[in-house]
């Protein structure tokens, strides 16, 4: 259903991002507060490390579930449930007494976040022609930078006025005040295709395994499958870390400065989000096939993300602070090319498709954070899992490069099929 008027898509769009907003914002308030648990709770890096990693485990476990059920049942209204109910994992954590009830919360918000994607890919997919996909989600992906970037700024100011337990309890209001607007814009009836599986979306365990069969046999899903497990942790690092990083590395304190070199960075994020899927539209426009396009931006994001390296070795704060706008810049412009690239491994179970891709990267990515942990305590800086950022945007580069050899919109040749 690519018919649809630029208002209704539009719409749709902006209150999917809005929902991306608030996903970031809630998992992000662990990782601005982290300076701040670790002088009241007596934590270091390796116990962040596991707060991290528990939520990404706990996301990655039900990514790999929740995609058939979205495929299965009315993405309206279970869209609109996940939203509540991460609000309210989010709200609950505002009452942990220490670590291993911060881990618990932690699971449960995993668990309850991993519908975003996965529905909201569904969405594009059904609404947005090829050509628009990639804006389209790179507007979505958007909201991820926005939540990072107005987090810094909300959080230290709630911190400040209230203390960290308000933060929680303030932050996991807003997803209720997010639901009525979801099931507002979405009440049209010629949306109503797009919340209702198809009669191939909707088969039993039996069709599952086909499907994931199929996924199996299909190169493009392992090459997107490359993308997925580079970009996420990379992804995961910057926002989770970053805060943590300029307090140990960069001797700054937590407040209005930490927040406002957090803001620049994160708004670099966010202009990639939108302008990689910007440049690429105007490339098509300009008689640039979809797959040349995509290439040019996605390889000229990853000399962006490749200086990443340099960061341990700039000597000022401000110095340091410019190359990670470059590097999160370059991120952006790669979450909403991977993003596209994962929603066009099948049209039939997008849903499916997004959340075992999705699934694998946050695995990797959970580990990932885990290891930062583990490597900033025992080595005391950040020069190698910096380092490793850049080596990871390099192999995503050439996963990319192989997901691009194919036409968007040629049926996928499954493995062992020889092509004409």
């Amino acid at each position: 259903m690519t018919n649809l008027s630029f208002r209704i898509k539009s719409t749709l769009v902006i209150t999917l991002s809005l929902a991306t907003v608030l996903n970031y914002l809630d998992r992000q308030t662990i990782s601005i507060l982290a300076p701040t648990l670790q002088h009241q709770m007596g934590f270091d890096n390796a116990h962040l490390g596991w707060l991290f990693a528990i939520f990404y485990y706990s996301y990655t476990l039900f990514q790999f579930a929740v995609g058939p059920v979205l495929d299965r049942f009315n993405l309206r209204w279970c869209f609109a449930l996940a939203v509540m109910a991460w609000s309210l994992a989010l709200g609950f954590t505002g009452l942990a007494t220490g670590f291993a009830s911060l881990m618990v919360f932690r699971f449960l918000l995993g668990v309850t976040e991993s519908a975003n994607w996965p529905a909201g890919l569904r969405v594009m997919a059904r609404t947005l022609p090829p050509q628009e996909r990639t804006l389209g989600c790179g507007i979505f992906e958007s909201g991820a930078a926005v939540g990072a970037l107005i987090a810094p700024v909300a959080i230290f100011a709630l911190l400040g006025a209230f203390g960290w337990r308000s933060v929680f309890f303030c932050l996991g209001l807003l997803g209720f005040l997010w639901a009525p607007i979801w099931l507002f814009v979405t009440r049209r009836p010629e949306l109503s295709a797009v919340w209702i599986g198809t009669r191939a979306e909707s088969v039993g365990i039996k069709g599952l395994l086909s499907v994931y069969r199929d996924f199996v046999r299909s190169r493009q899903f392992w090459w997107v499958l490359v993308v997925a497990v580079t970009v996420n942790p990379c992804f995961y690092f910057t926002v989770n870390w970053l805060p943590t990083y300029f307090v140990q590395a960069r001797q700054l304190v937590p407040g209005t400065h930490l927040g406002g070199v957090l803001t620049v960075i994160f708004l670099a994020l966010d202009i990639g989000n939108i302008g990689g899927g910007a440049v690429t539209l105007w490339l098509t426009r300009h008689n640039v096939s979809i797959e040349t396009a995509r290439r040019i931006v996605f390889i000229s994001a990853t000399v962006l993300v490749g200086g990443c390296a340099l960061v341990p070795f700039v000597a000022t704060t401000w110095g340091a602070v410019t190359a990670l706008v470059a590097v999160n810049l370059g991120l952006g412009i790669w979450n909403s090319m991977y993003l596209t690239m994962a929603q066009e491994v099948s049209s039939a179970n997008v849903s499916t498709a997004a959340g075992t891709l999705s699934g694998f990267g946050s695995l990797v990515g959970a580990f990932t954070m885990w290891a930062v942990g583990r490597v900033t305590n025992s080595a005391g800086d950040f020069t190698i899992p910096m380092v490793s950022v850049s080596v990871a945007m390099v192999l995503a580069a050439i996963g990319g490069w192989e997901v691009s050899r194919r036409p968007v919109g040629q049926p996928q040749t499954p493995v062992g099929v020889q092509e004409a």
